[in-house]
């Protein structure tokens, strides 16, 4: 079974079948449930004129499919992230170096001058009068 697939056609069927029926599905329940899994594809067959019936015969070549191999990485290197998403790469863009982050001013130091949300300074004389 190809899981992660899975999990991507079961999140289409819950978006079909909540705008066709009003009614969502439990997307673990459909990749890890057979009898649930038939009775939500039966479901979605019978919805002949939406996307819902071509998904259905989709979820159940996902779950003939292998699982993908993943390749071992060489001996003392980490493995590329899939899609080049890396959690450690994300908040490094967002916060900076850790190294940076674990670094403390000295107690003499002058406070830095933060800026809010929308790239204005958060102290009092920035504010509009």
């Amino acid at each position: 079974m190809n899981t992660r697939r899975c999990y991507k056609i079961a999140d289409r069927l819950n978006a079909g079948l909540q705008r066709e029926l009003g009614q969502g599905i439990d997307r673990d329940l459909l990749v890890h449930q057979a009898l649930y899994a038939r009775d939500v594809l039966l479901v979605c067959d019978a919805m002949r004129g939406s996307e819902l019936a071509q998904l259905a015969r989709a979820f159940r070549a996902a779950q003939l499919a292998p699982e993908p191999e993943t390749t071992p990485a060489p001996q003392g290197e980490q493995p590329a992230p899939a899609g080049g998403f890396s959690p450690s790469r994300f908040l490094s863009s967002l916060f900076g170096p850790s190294s940076s982050l674990d670094s403390r001013p000295a107690a003499d130091a002058p406070p830095a001058k933060r800026s809010g949300w929308f790239g204005r300074a958060d102290n009092a004389d920035s504010a509009p009068k």
